[in-house]
């Protein structure tokens, strides 16, 4: 026997499937269905069990249930800045040029005169 909430749930969700294509949960609705998906889940339902007695996929659930810092993208702003040259390399060539202490983007350019 279902009690009295999960039924006003059911009869909520089956309306919004059979009025709109294509529907989304309100938000209210949402954090209603979390709330009482948590209180079934700490008394140890199954997933399953809650997906079929109000008809919201289990993914779903679960999805909503996860904690909010695993489901949303953080954007931080960042800086860019032109860095230094990140060190200096030495050049050896096969026939025994030897250059020290160049830029690494000095040496690709030898290297790409060299090709």
């Amino acid at each position: 026997m279902q009690d009295r909430e999960t039924r006003g749930l059911r009869r909520r969700v089956a309306r919004l499937k059979r009025e709109r294509s294509g529907f989304s949960f309100s938000a209210a609705l949402r954090a209603e269905i979390t709330a009482w998906t948590t209180t079934r889940r700490e008394r140890g339902a199954w997933w399953s069990e809650l997906s079929r007695a109000i008809g919201v996929p289990a993914a779903t659930l679960k999805r909503w249930a996860a904690p909010s810092s695993t489901t949303s993208t953080v954007m931080l702003p960042v800086e860019v800045i032109d860095a230094p040259p990140i060190g200096t390399v030495t050049l050896v060539s096969p026939t025994g040029l030897r250059i020290e202490g160049v830029a690494i983007a000095d040496a690709i350019a030898i290297l790409q005169g060299l090709a």
